[in-house]
């Protein structure tokens, strides 16, 4: 009996032409038809009559003829399919979209009478894309294309019969349509055959256990099964039940493929044993999880339940009522200290909160809110320390040196006393007044207007303002912050500004955004649940900007003792009294701090360390609170006073004692493991002398400033200042003989210290004969090409205080003339030769001492700044002040008093 073409697969997806949809889809294509037969209706029409087809049709109705599989042609129109194979028998509507397709398709219709192959892609194609005979797999179906109309967009809406399979042997052309060559396979098989029969019931039964396993396809297995007797061929039953699989691609083209019906019947019954394990796993995962399901749904049952009979009784109120209650308690203590807008801003959102979902995000929004403004500190001051004597002896007992801001911090307090006595005596006059007013009636309204003392804290602070420390780093500018504040008995927070760029870190964000929180200032007063905290602001020259705002500026209201009292926050959306809170700012250079910013602080300047000044901080501070944390004992560890000024000269020569408190804690580690290893009956006292050092940290790091030993023409010493100190700096320069003079500056120098080397040339070239170059000395820079160079090479450099040098260098090198040893200078030079005051002389002066230079040349501008410095700065070297580049000349050496 013949393999007859069968009818459609009725549940299996329907393919699509050139680019499938998903298989779950019934239909595809890029513009599917979407009416159609029922699954049921199509499947009866496949059991209902094999040997009648519908014919081609040309003009959009449809012509009937019989035996058509006898009538195929050996020549195809093919067409790709993406997702699926088709199999013969079906019957199903599809969408052709414009394009290549819908030009095969109409090629097909109008000249080949209605035949097509679909034949399954090697690959799937994107939607759209162009296909090649190379792409199709070379076994597939022919078709016939029963009924065709035009829809909108240009779609053409085809009904296909697919009525066997055909295998391709050859291509005929790939232009204007893919066409090919092969033949309609017809394959014989005997229906009776025992073999064959088994395996035809063992299919129904395996497609039995489907139905019973996974009733998604039941109609359609149940009709099948009901018409199985009509089915014509053992064939059709193996194609109808493997389209009814969700198998993959690949295992349908097999099933499609194979020719020999016995053979496709094993396969189908292996897929069909798959899809039935498939659907008992499906089946035992819905149950799974309708059981827990259920679970969830009686625990929450139970819950509400029980939440409700706790209500009733009284136990317990729902999530809302408690918020509120907790808020009110809170509130309740707070209410008196809050000022009238905290308070009325409470009250409104706790009514918006009770008219909101616990559930909803807004909720939690406004709880958040107004958990912060209960939170607050309001009213709550810590009373500060004000006893002067007490003060200055803990601040000196924690810090070395500092003179100038423990002054400040002592003035703050005196002024901080007065201010509250002046007040408790006001205080007392108004109470006065009062109790004569009650004597008195006729003056009620005098007495009425008299106010008691106010309950929200102390007055606006005078005599504060907001302090700035600028000076190197580990110099104390931070860790003074926390000794003032404990000192004056207050609760202290440090914020580090460096590298901050939201301006919304400082005033807060605004409560539309997730994660909204207030801003450090206010986070500040919860932290420290004070409303006169210390506040040190770190780094406050190292603030960035960027397309969130400008923290600088946002700063600028925080700062200004005259807007802080109403410091507005963003996220609370109040006003917030700053105005008794001890602002300290810190910074390394006053540069980095915008006008602005600057223009509202009170600038205190910590210069560098001198040696005797690190001495006396290393022995009272440092190598104390290093043997303690390293649980090393006085006589366990002791530094011997030669090698403390050793330790400060060759290993630790920064501005500030951070380095050197390191090294001092590196020296008791290996002290410490020494102690260790040694055993407890051999520890003894180790007393570190210079000679140990080099044992605990090697080599010296550091040497004497590279001064040249003995003097040499054209190079001179200068004194310049940096972030992390004083320095020394050698300016070198030499000439060449050339035709035209000119002028080459190296060493990574600013706009303005090049300047500066250009006008010292040029004050040279007019003042020459007047400063001892005679003759053809005196167009010396005319006839000499002068390089001009400022180790080191690789650290940039600017500021005008090194003219001076510069001058004296190029005189010295022109003069062929060394300056005098030990000399160092600095100065700002004009074209007149007027020497102008510079700035960092402290820190210039240390420098020099450091060189060990007898001699250096300050401006004298700069006389008020050396008289204000420290003795032991002073102390053992010479200073000479001068004002004219003549005066810098002839101490130089370079030469005598010249007339001016």
């Amino acid at each position: 009996m013949s393999d007859q073409p069968d009818t459609p697969d009725p549940t299996s997806p329907e393919p699509t032409v050139g680019g499938e949809a998903d298989p779950a889809q019934p239909t595809g294509g890029h513009d599917a038809i979407t009416v159609e037969p029922s699954p049921a209706e199509k499947v009866a029409e496949v059991v209902k009559d094999s040997q009648a087809v519908p014919g081609p049709t040309i003009s959009g109705t449809i012509r009937s003829v019989t035996r058509a599989e006898d009538l195929l042609p050996d020549q195809l129109v093919a067409l790709p399919l993406n997702q699926r194979p088709m199999f013969p028998t079906m019957m199903l509507p599809l969408a052709i979209p414009p394009g290549r397709l819908s030009e095969a398709v109409q090629h097909a219709i109008h000249k080949r009478g209605g035949h097509v192959g679909f034949f399954l892609t090697r690959e799937p194609l994107d939607d759209g894309a162009a296909y090649k005979f190379d792409d199709l797999l070379k076994y597939g179906v022919i078709g016939r294309i029963t009924k065709h109309q035009e829809a909108d967009h240009g779609v053409l809406q085809i009904f296909v019969q697919i009525i066997a399979r055909f295998a391709v042997e050859s291509m005929q052309s790939s232009e204007p349509v893919v066409l090919v060559r092969g033949r309609v396979v017809r394959p014989q098989v005997d229906a009776g055959d025992q073999q064959v029969r088994a395996l035809a019931m063992a299919i129904v039964q395996s497609l039995k256990t489907l139905v019973s396993h996974n009733p998604v396809y039941g109609d359609e297995i149940k009709l099948v099964l009901a018409n199985f007797n009509n089915l014509d061929g053992p064939g059709r039953l193996a194609d109808i039940s493997a389209s009814l699989t969700t198998a993959k691609r690949d295992e349908l083209q097999a099933i499609l493929e194979t020719e020999d019906v016995q053979a496709r019947m094993h396969k189908v019954l292996l897929l069909l044993a798959k899809e039935d394990e498939l659907a008992q796993l499906k089946t035992k995962i819905a149950g799974q999880i309708e059981q827990k399901v259920g679970e969830h749904q009686r625990k929450f049952f139970l819950n509400e339940q029980f939440k409700a009979i706790k209500q009733e009784l009284g136990m317990e109120t729902d999530e809302k009522s408690l918020d509120a209650k907790k808020l009110d308690e809170r509130f309740a203590k707070r209410k008196p200290a809050m000022s009238a807008e905290a308070r009325q801003v409470y009250e409104e959102e706790l009514r918006k909160m009770k008219q909101l979902d616990p559930a909803s995000a807004e909720y939690a929004v406004v709880r958040s809110r107004l958990e912060w403004l209960v939170d607050m500190p309001w009213g709550d001051f810590t009373a500060d320390d004000l006893d002067l004597v007490r003060l200055r002896a803990g601040l000196d007992a924690d810090h070395y040196g500092l003179e100038d801001v423990k002054d400040r911090i002592v003035e703050f307090c005196a002024v901080r006393r007065l201010t509250q006595e002046a007040d408790a005596a006001e205080v007392q006059a108004k109470a006065d007044s009062a109790a004569k007013a009650k004597k008195n009636p006729g003056k009620t309204a005098e007495a009425e207007s008299i106010t008691a003392p106010s309950d929200t804290g102390p007055g606006p602070i005078r005599g504060g303002g907001i302090i700035a420390l600028v000076g190197p780093p580990g110099t104390g500018k931070t860790s003074i912050g926390a000794s003032i504040a404990r000192h004056l008995g207050r609760k202290f927070f440090r914020l580090s500004l460096g590298g901050m760029r939201d301006e919304a870190e400082i005033k807060g964000h605004r409560r539309t955004y997730v994660g909204a929180l207030p801003g450090k200032m206010v986070q500040a007063l919860k932290r420290c649940g004070s409303m006169n905290p210390v506040i040190l602001l770190d780094e406050v020259d190292k603030l960035s900007h960027g397309h969130q705002g400008d923290p600088a500026s946002a700063l600028l209201e925080v700062l200004d003792p005259e807007q802080n009292k109403d410091f507005l926050d963003h996220y609370l959306d109040i006003r917030v009294d700053l105005s008794q809170v001890l602002f300290i700012c810190t910074a390394n250079e006053l540069g980095g701090i915008p006008e602005p910013l600057r223009d509202r602080m009170e600038i205190i300047r910590l210069a560098g360390y001198v040696e005797a000044e690190k001495q006396v901080i290393a022995k009272d501070h440092l190598i104390p609170k290093q043997r303690k944390a390293h649980g090393l004992k006085a006589t366990g560890l002791a530094f011997a006073k030669p090698a403390v000024a050793t330790l400060i000269r060759d290993y630790a020569r920064e501005a500030g004692v951070r380095h050197l408190e390191q090294l001092i804690a590196k020296i008791c580690r290996k002290v410490a493991t020494e102690q260790v290893k040694a055993g407890a009956k051999q520890v003894r006292g180790v007393a570190i002398k210079p000679a140990d050092l080099v044992h605990y940290l090697g080599k010296p790091l550091l040497r004497d400033d590279e001064l040249i030993t003995h003097p040499v023409p054209g190079v001179v010493t200068g004194l310049a200042w940096t972030a992390m100190g004083g320095a020394t700096l050698e300016v070198e320069a030499v000439a060449t003989p050339a035709e035209k003079g000119g002028l080459t500056l190296t060493g990574q120098l600013g706009d303005v210290m090049k300047e500066s080397a250009q006008l010292a040339r040029s004050y040279l070239m007019t003042q020459a004969e007047r400063l001892g170059l005679h003759g053809e000395d005196a167009k010396f820079f005319d006839r000499h090409h002068v390089h001009l160079h400022v180790p080191a090479g690789a650290t940039p450099k600017d500021g005008p205080s090194a003219g001076v040098t510069m001058a004296s260098a190029l005189l010295s090198l022109a003069k062929g003339k060394a300056t005098r040893r030990k000399l160092g200078m600095t100065g700002e030079l004009t074209l007149t030769g007027r020497v102008y005051p510079i700035g960092g002389v402290r820190e210039k002066l240390v420098a020099a001492k450091r060189s060990h230079l007898d001699l250096v040349l300050l401006p004298a501008g700069n006389e008020r700044d050396y008289d204000e410095l420290p003795e032991l700065v002073r102390a053992g070297i010479e200073v000479r002040f001068v004002s004219h580049l003549d005066e810098v000349l002839e101490a130089a050496g370079l030469v005598a008093k010249p007339g001016r």
